[in-house]
């Protein structure tokens, strides 16, 4: 058929587009870190990869833990067809939230992922929409936020949470896009979706209108975190290009945790587990190479948790290790161990208890 016979009625502006949300493991599929308890003293990333806790430097006394949770199949939630859900759990309340105090859950986008919105004065800036399920300890007006650090500028919107600990699909149409913004080209943070747990005065803005500064709220956005029976979960978060939501875009588990590697990989090994082929480089000292399994955005920081030892020849498990000539790729690992390597020749480098190495890139 041919397009000039195709009426505007047989066109669908919300027919799903393959790769259309620009978030990374927005169903909380992939969880590396596995379940945390006790943050909130600090910037810390939580159990879903890509997604972080932030707070400001005030005097915030709110702890938590999260999980990815499964979901179980009467809960009301899977009506929108998600199996798995970020659970922050409220474990040292906040009693009163100070005007320079701020805490929220957070991904971030590389900048270079999100050239096409024409943020500045390059085109004609693309709108927004974001959906995602939802279950807040409170009803009412709740917030999220977008922030672009380039430009220091962001925008928050609010949203109703109908009844209170009950999974919601939430739907916001239209996020206007930022023509007096700035989003650089490269690899570093374009842009931060946020969920407020509680904002104080200092980071309240006006809803739905780009600002010149780091605003996480409105004045209208509740403390979730005022009680230890407090539980917030999110799942099946989408932020995509367009006027209005379109249906969810479900991806394999697999293709999730790949692009979740290219910012943390962690690699575990059980008790005696292999690691790798390594090779003496001295009576004392053996090296080995761990490739990651995805290129990194940069080069990332590498830590090994545990000892590893060299299964053929040697003695001794490692007193240490030195970690050097990190790349994208790659990185080199030296142990030390007592003594009984024979230089230049090829060890089998196993673990000698439960051992992690982390490669981290984070945004």
């Amino acid at each position: 058929m041919a397009i000039s016979t195709i009426s505007s009625s047989g066109l669908d502006g919300n027919v799903s587009q393959l790769g259309k949300n620009l978030l990374i493991n927005g169903e909380m599929l992939s969880a590396q870190r596995g379940d945390l308890t006790g943050l909130g003293a600090a910037n810390v990333y939580t159990s879903a990869d890509m997604w972080e806790l932030r707070r400001s430097a005030g005097t915030e006394e709110a702890r938590v833990s999260t999980s990815v949770e499964s979901l179980s199949k009467d809960n009301s939630i899977l009506l929108g067809g998600h199996r798995y859900a970020l659970k922050i759990d409220c474990t040292t309340a906040e009693s009163a939230v100070g005007s320079a105090e701020v805490m929220f859950v957070c991904t971030k986008i590389e900048a270079q992922n999100l050239q096409h919105l024409l943020y500045g004065s390059e085109g004609s800036q693309q709108a927004m929409s974001l959906r995602f399920g939802f279950s807040s300890p409170k009803s009412g007006t709740h917030c999220i936020a977008l922030y672009s650090p380039d430009g220091n500028r962001s925008l928050v919107r609010e949203f109703t949470v109908a009844a209170a600990d009950t999974f919601e699909i939430i739907k916001i149409d239209n996020i206007p896009g930022d023509a007096l913004g700035t989003m650089n080209n490269d690899n570093g943070e374009g842009l931060r979706l946020a969920f407020p747990l509680f904002a104080g005065s200092a980071y309240h803005d006006t809803n739905n209108t780009w600002e010149a500064n780091e605003a996480a709220s409105t004045s209208n956005q509740q403390n979730l975190l005022d009680n230890t029976s407090n539980n917030i979960f999110i799942t099946g978060v989408q932020l995509e290009v367009g006027l209005k939501c379109t249906d969810f875009e479900y991806e394999p588990p697999g293709v999730t945790l790949a692009k979740c590697k290219r910012y943390f990989e962690r690699r575990t090994y059980a008790t005696n587990g292999a690691v790798g082929i390594g090779a003496a480089g001295s009576t004392t000292v053996f090296y080995f190479v761990p490739y990651f399994e995805v290129e990194k955005r940069v080069a990332p920081t590498v830590t090994l948790t545990g000892q590893v030892y060299s299964a053929l020849g040697g003695s001794g498990n490692s007193s240490g290790e030195v970690i050097a000539e990190v790349s994208v790729n790659k990185c080199r690992i030296a142990a030390t161990i007592s003594s009984g390597l024979t230089a230049e020749e090829a060890i089998l480098v196993t673990s000698t208890g439960a051992m992690t190495i982390d490669a981290t890139a984070e945004l």
